[in-house]
C-alpha cells in the first residue's frame, strides 16, 4: 500500500477513485482512514461501495487498526460523515454525549 503522505496528497488533489477511497477506508493506518471520512463527507462522495464502507466503520463492524486504536474515533468521525451525507439514523441512536462528539468531528 501506499504510503500515508502520498495517500494524503491524493486526497488533497482529488486524485483518486471510489476504488481508491474504498481501499483508503481499509487502511490500518489511522490517519488515512480519517483523512478518507472527512473527504468523503467535504465533497459528498455517495457512492454506493463508498458509503457501505463508511457504514461498516460507523457500525464498528471492522477493526481499524491491528490494536484497536481509534476504533472509537473513527466510528464517531464515520457516524458524522455519514450525517453529513444526509445519512442520520445512526446519529439519531445516540445519546446527547455521543451527539456532542460526533457534532464536533470536524471542526
Amino acid at each position: 500500500m501506499e504510503s500515508a503522505f502520498k495517500i494524503a496528497k491524493k486526497i488533497s488533489e482529488q486524485q483518486y477513485t471510489s476504488e481508491d477511497i474504498c481501499q483508503y477506508l481499509n487502511s490500518a493506518s489511522i490517519s488515512v482512514v480519517y483523512q478518507t471520512l472527512k473527504e468523503t463527507a467535504e465533497r459528498s462522495l455517495q457512492e454506493e461501495n463508498v458509503l457501505n464502507e463508511v457504514k461498516a466503520i460507523a457500525m464498528d463492524e471492522r477493526e481499524i487498526s491491528g490494536k484497536g486504536l481509534g476504533a472509537t474515533t473513527m466510528r464517531i468521525i464515520a457516524i458524522a460523515t455519514l450525517k453529513e451525507l444526509g445519512y442520520s439514523e445512526l446519529f439519531d441512536s445516540l445519546d446527547d454525549d455521543g451527539k456532542n462528539l460526533v457534532m464536533g468531528a470536524f471542526l
